[in-house]
């Protein structure tokens, strides 16, 4: 036998995503868990979900609590992830609320996004009721990861995030079947139970997510395949568990309770590739070997972010090994002592599952996410080291992830790297990502290089061949020319219009370019078309009302 996974890549790699529900068969140790958290769903109106970065929520929540629900026939919507950016582009949009898009999206993916922003969202919920065997309405079962994003400021969006907890508590109060999920990091759990107790009458129930105990991870490593049941050295799964658990101090050596989740993938994924090479382990190579997993990690996650957000290797590197390497990572550093490094930096120093946030007297402070990473960050170097990059598809969710955190400079560096880095098998990609600077060049104001990127994006769908998403594309170019170039706009939204012949916001997007070119008859006879078909259309209603104004 080998250490070498039946399923290749579905094994799970830290850094670039965690279990989803394609990988429910192997999700192991959380049991007890998965259970609770959805006994705790299916009878409360609100609940958060609460644990620290890389502690193993998103994994909990669509590796075992919606296949569990699911398979006792509950009514179970597909999970929201508010950093999760549609390829549809924005442009094309009418009226864009980011928060709105990425969940309605996730919630209803058969529906166009289009008639997600206009729609309002209990009328979707209300759309599939679904009957227990007694004629009952079934609780609708909606969850929204990352809910972080909603319980901070934007500065971009901030109306926007305002708007959307408006609407959410009003869906709660108009659907009474609506039982919701929000998973959060620890550091927000105070703002997720305000936000949540502003969303409906019922007091929000809070479910912490702890690391694993010593049995939990060893039922993890029985279910990834990893090491021979009697491997040629001293490298077995409780040697390796123990390994994890050790914490050497000056004072003399801790075992700690648990094991923390990713420090047990990154070791995994380390003895899977040496076992496979046939490599021959000595026992007493063991935490030497455990050692240089996690270094390896540590200096790979530092150059990473340095490149990142531009900040100098050689100063990220001997700062965190100072700060997180002694008893000052373990007992925690605030906010005040992270000194000249930017706050991006150390959120990204959190994302990447090297630190994590902690709530003491009303402040935060960091921490390195176990004691057992305090020995390798002690071994670090002072220079960046080779940066192994994730294909285009994970490069380009990374822009989604950075734009929706705000920094709008590095999702465009990550979707040109994707762009660069796609060949001929990765059309699809490449063209998604084209769209998406698209997208940001058009949220930042810039039309011109909005047109470039939709345009680029077009003629790669072209010869996908995929013909909706061309259409699109072309409607997005034309209401960004609205403004600028009606004439050119009325072009490219009959050319639109042409390929989507039934989609009405193209249409009246046509009949306002029509309007602005001063071609008023042949606008007005667009309106009357759309209203023909959708009398409540608000776009084409508000273009009529400007026109009556205008004759």
């Amino acid at each position: 036998m080998t250490a070498q996974s039946p399923l290749g890549p579905r094994v799970p790699r830290v850094g670039v995503r965690p279990f989803d529900e394609a990988d429910r068969e192997m999700f192991r140790g959380r049991g007890r868990e998965t259970r609770e958290v959805a006994e705790a769903w299916k009878r409360n109106r609100l609940v958060v979900l609460h644990g620290s970065a890389g502690i193993g929520k998103t994994s909990l929540l669509r590796a075992g609590v919606v296949p569990l629900l699911r398979g006792e026939g509950a009514h179970v919507l597909p999970v929201a992830d508010l950093a999760h950016r549609s390829s549809f582009p924005v442009a094309a949009l009418a009226q864009h609320d980011p928060f709105r898009l990425a969940v309605l999206a996730a919630w209803h993916t058969p529906v166009s996004p289009v008639h997600i922003s206009e729609v309002p969202m209990g009328s979707f919920l209300r759309r599939d009721p679904r009957m227990d065997r007694f004629g009952n309405a079934l609780p609708i079962l909606g969850a929204i990861d990352g809910a972080e994003m909603l319980l901070r400021r934007s500065e971009r969006h901030e109306r926007h995030r305002r708007d959307f907890l408006a609407e959410l508590a009003q869906a709660i109060r108009e659907v009474p079947d609506l039982h919701l999920l929000l998973v959060v990091r620890d550091d927000m759990l105070a703002e997720a139970i305000d936000a949540a107790g502003g969303l409906g009458p019922a007091e929000p129930t809070a479910y912490s997510l702890g690391p694993l105990s010593p049995e939990a991870a060893h039922e993890v490593l029985e279910a990834l395949p990893c090491l021979p049941p009697r491997p040629r050295s001293g490298v077995t799964a409780g040697a390796l568990l123990d390994e994890l658990r050790t914490v050497r101090l000056e004072r003399g050596v801790q075992r700690t309770s648990h094991v923390h989740p990713v420090l047990l993938q990154l070791v995994h994924r380390h003895f899977s590739q040496r076992l496979s090479e046939d490599a021959e382990i000595a026992a007493e190579r063991l935490r030497a070997e455990v050692d240089s997993a996690l270094k390896d990690f540590c200096a790979q996650s530092l150059s990473t972010i340095a490149a990142d957000h531009s900040f100098p290797a050689s100063t990220l590197f001997p700062w965190f090994r100072s700060v997180f390497g002694g008893p000052h990572g373990r007992a925690g550093v605030s906010v005040q002592s992270c000194g000249d490094v930017p706050g991006g930096v150390v959120d990204a120093l959190e994302d990447s599952h090297l630190i994590r946030a902690r709530m003491r007297d009303g402040s935060v402070y960091y921490e390195v996410l176990h004691p057992r990473l305090a020995e390798p960050i002690t071994q670090l170097g002072d220079h960046a080291v080779p940066i192994h990059r994730p294909g285009p598809p994970a490069r380009l969710r990374q822009a989604h992830r950075a734009l929706a955190d705000g920094d709008a400079e590095l999702a465009r560096r990550h979707a040109e790297a994707a762009v660069r880095a796609c060949g001929e098998g990765d059309l699809r990609t490449k063209a998604n990502a084209a769209s998406f600077l698209g997208d940001i060049a058009y949220e930042r104001g810039d039309a011109d290089a909005a047109v470039a990127h939709y345009r680029e994006a077009a003629a790669i769908f072209e010869a996908v061949p995929d013909n909706a998403a061309v259409g699109w594309l072309l409607a997005g170019i034309g209401r960004v020319l609205l403004e600028h170039d009606p004439r050119q706009a009325v072009r490219q939204l009959r050319a639109a219009a042409g390929r989507l012949p039934h989609e009405l916001s193209i249409q009246t997007a046509l009949g306002r370019a029509l309007l602005e070119s001063g071609r008023t008859h042949a606008a007005r006879a667009v309106f009357e078309d759309v209203l023909g078909r959708d009398s409540k259309n608000r776009e084409a209603l508000l273009a009529k009302k400007v026109m009556s104004g205008i004759a």
